[in-house]
């Protein structure tokens, strides 16, 4: 898929119950988001989304992101 927000980014669906997990991939620096959502969700809501969350994802990393920082710099709470 291509539009606005950046280049090429790879989609896969996988059905599980009501659900949908989609993975997406950018093609030109291949960062990958998952996340779910419901089954009847329409195609083209679920690439809006996985574009979204990719730009979302690359701002964060530019920013140097935000929460804990662990040693292994993937951030959370040891709790």
């Amino acid at each position: 898929m291509t539009g606005a927000g950046g280049g090429d980014i790879l989609i896969q669906t996988s059905r599980v119950g009501g659900a949908v997990e989609v993975r997406a991939v950018a093609a030109d620096d291949g960062l990958e988001v998952s996340f779910t959502a419901p089954a009847n969700a329409l195609r083209i809501d679920l690439e809006r989304l996985a574009r979204a969350k990719l730009d979302y994802v690359r701002r964060r990393q530019s920013s140097g992101g935000r929460g804990g920082s662990g040693s292994d710099g993937r951030g959370g709470v040891l709790a």
